[in-house]
């Protein structure tokens, strides 16, 4: 009879240990995306990830990620281990980023420049494609307008800064 107990709180353990512990922790992955990924272009602010992931290396889902300012994009991860280390990065063409982050961004590096005071105006949405380049008007602090040109060096929003330039 003792032994008959023993072999049944054994089976019970491991039913156990395998609950809960065979998904992703949604949870963990979120936070690690909003600490990676955020540059000044592309700051993550929230992120929402599916609960039901299975753990398994080299397995790949997408999260969907808002951006400071209303901006959005997806994240594709990957499981690196059966341990819970990921990588994760934006997915081509899917970061959207909004005249209210690429403007304050652009009249920084116009001020870094020599040129304080400036105004942008960019459309309200811009979809970030590497190598794409975008064209904004630009207000002196005297009022005299220009065309403002940016390339993206990357799929995160980063401005190549070489590519800035007025007309």
């Amino acid at each position: 009879m003792r032994q008959r107990a023993s072999i049944s709180a054994a089976a019970l353990g491991l039913a156990v240990a395998g609950c809960g512990s065979d998904t992703v922790d949604a949870d963990k992955v979120e936070a690690g995306i909003e600490q990676s990924l955020s540059t000044a272009t592309a700051k993550v602010s929230s992120v929402s990830c599916p609960d039901d992931v299975e753990k398994k290396e080299g397995t790949t889902f997408t999260c969907d990620a808002k951006l400071e300012g209303g901006g959005k994009a997806k994240v594709k991860v990957t499981q690196t281990s059966n341990t819970g280390g990921y990588t994760y990065s934006f997915k081509p063409g899917t970061v959207v980023l909004t005249d209210n982050v690429l403007e304050p961004a652009l009249e920084a590096d116009l001020a870094a420049s020599g040129v304080p005071g400036a105004k942008v105006d960019c459309p309200a949405t811009v979809k970030v494609k590497t190598g794409e380049t975008f064209t904004c008007t630009a207000t002196g602090s005297e009022g005299r307008q220009s065309q403002l040109t940016f390339t993206f060096s990357s799929d995160d929003g980063t401005i190549d800064e070489s590519s800035v330039s007025g007309a």
